[in-house]
């Protein structure tokens, strides 16, 4: 603990980097096997249908009652989760520092809800407070979905061309996904890692292995820059190599905190 003490002492730079792990404590299901969804969503459960099935573009062509039934309750429940306490300790060690980025495959918006700069924050898989149309056009949704039961009572619709809209979120298999916002996200994270000169201190939180997409960002930002270092946080999946940094085995919250509220 007293060397995560040193780093989180002696960093300039903090990137934030954060899976489903990190939403998990703010009460958010992660859908890390097929009994978790099952449990939160019964009828996909009578259809024998994966995450990776309703979680996929084919789903809204095929089904696309089913899979607004699927998205609609992500998309309520999403914006009335509050983020835990931890979003904040991050907000005010960021605010302490040079710089800060955030980079997270969460697709709930809890990053920005907590206070963090949006031009700071790179969502990786998209925005599921953001819908799009094959028109081509993209827009913020910032009303919920009214439903009836299960089901949404109308289907969300493009206000361009009245087609059915979808989430503006990267799913399985997804060639169909609008990377307007992602691509300016992407842009705006290169131009922060170029302005980097020193004392990165990379702070991993919650993400898997079975879709490592955010791990291997930052594994692959500390091996590139020089006087650079992760802390990473899981509960289960929380191996480092010891020339990245250091591990905790915590869950999110619990984690942020040990580092955080040291005296």
């Amino acid at each position: 603990m007293k060397k995560l003490q040193a780093l989180l002492k002696d960093a300039s730079h903090i990137l934030i980097t954060a899976g489903a792990g990190m939403s998990a404590d703010s009460g958010l299901p992660t859908f890390r096997d097929k009994e978790g969804l099952w449990e939160t969503y019964p009828p996909l459960k009578e259809l024998n249908l994966s995450f990776e099935e309703i979680a996929s573009p084919r789903a809204f062509f095929e089904n696309p009652r089913l899979a607004w039934a699927f998205y609609a309750h992500r998309h309520n429940l999403y914006r009335q989760t509050e983020p835990h306490e931890g979003y904040k300790l991050l907000l005010e060690l960021c605010k302490r520092k040079k710089s800060y980025f955030v980079v997270t495959s969460n697709v709930d918006e809890a990053f920005a809800k907590a206070g963090f700069e949006r031009e700071k924050i790179y969502e990786i898989h998209g925005n599921i407070n953001f819908l799009q149309c094959t028109c081509g056009r993209l827009w913020r949704n910032a009303e919920l979905i009214a439903m009836e039961g299960f089901y949404p009572k109308e289907l969300p619709q493009c206000p361009f061309c009245g087609k059915v809209a979808r989430p503006n979120i990267l799913m399985f298999s997804d060639a169909y996904f609008n990377d307007e916002r992602e691509s300016l996200q992407s842009l705006e994270f290169s131009q922060w890692k170029r302005s980097i000169d020193e004392n990165l201190l990379v702070i991993e939180i919650g993400a898997g292995v079975k879709i490592p997409s955010i791990r291997v960002l930052g594994e692959k930002m500390v091996k590139t820059l020089p006087s650079s270092a992760m802390i990473r946080i899981n509960p289960k999946d929380d191996e480092i190599s010891p020339n990245l940094g250091y591990s905790l085995r915590a869950k999110a919250l619990e984690g942020i905190k040990m580092i955080l509220e040291q005296k």
